[in-house]
Formats: C-alpha cells, sequence, structure tokens
C-alpha cells in the first residue's frame, strides 16, 4: 500500500446510489469519508478492499466516532447496476446508515475516475482493470489521504480516519 498526503478538493459530482436515487459526495459533508473504487464481480483486490475499508469503519464507530462513511464507486457500470449493487452489499451485511455504493452513466463515472486519478481499463465482461485505490475525504470534502495499492492497512487507514476527525474538532 502507497499512502499519500493530499489536499484536493472532492469534486462535486452526482451519481445514482444503490436505491436508485442520485446522490453527491457534498451530501456527507461533517463526516470523514472513505471513498474506494471497487466492482462486484472483481475476482482479486476489490473484496478485500471493501472488507478493509467497512472494518476502518466499524473499528472508528465503535470508539464512539459516529461520523464516518463509506462510500464505494463501481469501475464497472455495464454490470453494476443499482439492483446489482444493492444486492452485493446485503449479501455482505453492510449497514446502508453509513455505506453507500455508487454507479452512474459511463461519462459521469468517467468524470469521477479523473477527478480521483483511478484508471479504468475494460478487459472483458465482468473483468475490469483499475486503480487499486481508496481516498480519505475530511469533514469539509477535501481529499487528505490516497491509498493505492489493494490491500490497505487498515490500522494506518484507522488512524488516519481519528485524524481527520480530531482535527475537525480543533477548527
Amino acid at each position: 500500500m502507497l499512502r499519500t498526503q493530499v489536499a484536493t478538493k472532492t469534486p462535486d459530482s452526482v451519481l445514482t446510489d444503490q436505491d436508485g436515487r442520485r446522490f453527491a459526495l457534498r451530501d456527507l459533508r461533517g463526516k470523514a469519508v472513505l471513498v474506494s473504487f471497487v466492482y462486484t464481480s472483481c475476482p482479486d483486490v476489490c473484496p478485500v478492499m471493501f472488507h478493509v475499508v467497512t472494518e476502518v469503519q466499524k473499528r472508528v464507530q465503535a470508539e464512539g466516532h459516529g461520523d464516518v462513511a463509506s462510500v464505494f464507486v463501481t469501475t464497472d457500470p455495464e454490470i453494476d447496476s443499482p439492483e446489482v449493487l444493492k444486492t452485493f452489499a446485503v449479501r455482505r451485511s453492510v449497514d446502508f446508515s453509513a455505506t453507500t455504493l455508487l454507479t452512474g452513466k459511463p461519462d459521469e463515472l468517467q468524470a469521477v475516475w479523473s477527478a480521483f486519478g483511478v484508471k479504468v481499463k475494460r478487459l472483458g465482461r465482468g473483468l475490469v482493470d483499475h486503480s487499486p485505490l481508496t481516498v480519505l475525504i475530511d469533514t469539509r470534502g477535501v481529499m487528505r489521504y490516497r491509498y493505492l495499492g489493494g490491500f490497505p492497512q487498515a490500522e494506518i487507514v484507522a488512524a488516519d480516519v481519528r485524524k481527520v476527525l480530531k482535527n475537525r474538532a480543533t477548527k
């Protein structure tokens, strides 16, 4: 995992959530947000990324920090419809009060991928090569940390989430 500190404003994009509703990251201002780029039929790193991010979220929430959300943006809109995302999440017992899965039209997603620096290349139906990226966004909507690699270390990410939440409390 390559961890990089950044200070980049989050794009003001609108995508479609697992319930078919329009959703913007700005709707989560006031929370620390972990954004990961995954797809539901991924055979390798995506399930690990999904598990680590949801585990970090649970750990930090268990410590009394309720202002943590996770967002998963698909890299395979051809397959990942809102219904597919919902089924995927339900099978993993996702807490929908703090977790959102997003899809959209290819041009909408391309704009989001570009803004976050995610490269996506479709290799075939259900197989996508993409940057294994997770980003931590602070409570003001600014990207603070980028974790590149399919196996983000939960303790490091959790410590960064705590730091972002602590910084909010001191400002």
